[in-house]
């Protein structure tokens, strides 16, 4: 029967394991109360929630938060400064307000200079319905992205951003597929130590965040993919699939 269970396991997992060590934070917006948003990484990275967004049942994966752009709707999480990164989440917008509806900035505190106005890592959706996004490299001016992808509201998208500091480049993806690529000089990012998840500068989002991620690193496409299937089951949980793999072979003896 063990046997069984194990091996029913075993079929279900992920053909790309991407490494639990690599996330910063994780936030699976499963609550469905109260105003924190849990680190589900285990990093104790939560996030506090900013004018009350709303725990709603209907998630791309279990529950998610509900934003209204009018009412400044925003959670704060601490994020450790790495100049190699992925942003990662799943977003659906319901309207678009008269300038942008914010999906994520990251920057540096107050007292490392930071205003919501310096934000070193961005991506937005314009009133246009396009998607758009900024880096700002240390020591250098803003790196815009193209604007090259339109979304449809009520449409869930898989958004992510890859900043890769070896290769000096960034890129944007919508349902792991590249839809932006940007070169920066030096690969290095400014200094930040916190995210808004839902704004950028003084804009919030507009309808449903779910399963927001951050690595340390640069992921692959392939990494993306897996990433899109849930995290939970996908990266949190590869760890106990790996054991579950090691008890299998143990099994088969």
């Amino acid at each position: 029967m063990l046997a069984v269970l194990i091996f029913t396991l075993l079929i279900n997992l992920p053909s790309f394991s991407v490494d639990k060590k690599d996330v910063i934070g994780a936030w699976l917006f499963d609550e469905g109360k109260g105003d924190i948003a849990k680190d589900s990484s285990g990093n104790k990275n939560d996030g506090k929630l900013i004018a009350s967004p709303e725990w709603v049942k209907n998630g791309k994966f279990g529950g998610c938060l509900q934003y209204t752009a009018a009412k400044l709707h925003n959670v704060r999480v601490p994020v450790t400064h790495s100049d190699s990164l992925t942003v990662a989440m799943w977003a659906n917008y319901k309207n678009l307000a008269s300038n942008n509806i914010g999906l994520i900035h990251i920057q540096a505190g107050e007292l490392d200079g930071g205003n919501p106005d310096t934000k070193i890592i961005g991506m937005w959706v314009e009133n246009s319905s396009t998607l758009w996004g900024r880096i700002i490299p240390s020591g250098a001016g803003k790196v815009n992205f193209p604007k090259n992808q339109k979304l449809k509201a009520d449409t869930w998208y898989h958004i992510s951003m890859v900043i890769d500091s070896e290769k000096k480049k960034a890129t944007q993806y919508v349902d792991a597929k590249a839809v932006g690529e940007v070169e920066y000089k030096g690969g290095k990012l400014t200094k930040f130590d916190f995210a808004n998840i839902g704004r950028q500068g003084s804009e919030s989002w507009d309808g449903l965040l779910d399963e927001v991620i951050i690595f340390n690193k640069a992921v692959s496409t392939d990494e993306l993919r897996t990433v899109m299937k849930g995290i939970e089951q996908n990266v949190l949980l590869v760890e106990a699939n790996d054991k579950l793999a090691i008890t299998w072979a143990k099994v088969k003896q």
